[in-house]
C-alpha cells in the first residue's frame, strides 16, 4: 500500500464529509504530519478513521454556537460568514474536522503531540 499524500487527506474528506465544510483552504501538510505520527499512513487507514468518526463529527459540527461565539466570530469574520453557518448549522472545516476526529481517537495522545509542536 502506497504512503498517504495530501491529496488523498483531501480526496478521502471530500467523499465523506458534507461539502459545505470544504470552505477553508490549506495545503494539509501539517495535516499529514500529524496523521503520520499518529498511525494513520494510507488512504484506507484515514477512510476507516472518517467513517468511524463522522456521526460524532457531524453532531459536533451541526451544535449551537452560543451568544458570545457568534459575536465573536461575527467581528473576526464578517456577518455573511457566520449567518451562513448557523443558519445552515455548520461551522468546521474540513481541516477543522479532520483534526477533531483525531482527538476523538486519540484524545491526550493527539493533544500532547499538539502541544510539544506548537
Amino acid at each position: 500500500m502506497k504512503n498517504l499524500t495530501v491529496k488523498d487527506i483531501y480526496s478521502v474528506l471530500v467523499k465523506t464529509l458534507p461539502e459545505q465544510n470544504d470552505f477553508f483552504k490549506t495545503d494539509y501538510c501539517e495535516e499529514l504530519e500529524e496523521l503520520l505520527f499518529l498511525g494513520i499512513n494510507t488512504k484506507a487507514l484515514l477512510l476507516d478513521l472518517i467513517l468511524k468518526h463522522r456521526e460524532a463529527l457531524l453532531d459536533i459540527d451541526s451544535e449551537e454556537l452560543d451568544a458570545f461565539h457568534i459575536k465573536y466570530y461575527t467581528e473576526e469574520y464578517g456577518e455573511e460568514f457566520v449567518n451562513t453557518r448557523v443558519n445552515n448549522r455548520f461551522w468546521f472545516s474540513y481541516s477543522a474536522l479532520l483534526r477533531i476526529a483525531l482527538e476523538l481517537e486519540f484524545g491526550d495522545r493527539y493533544l500532547d503531540y499538539l502541544k510539544n509542536n506548537e
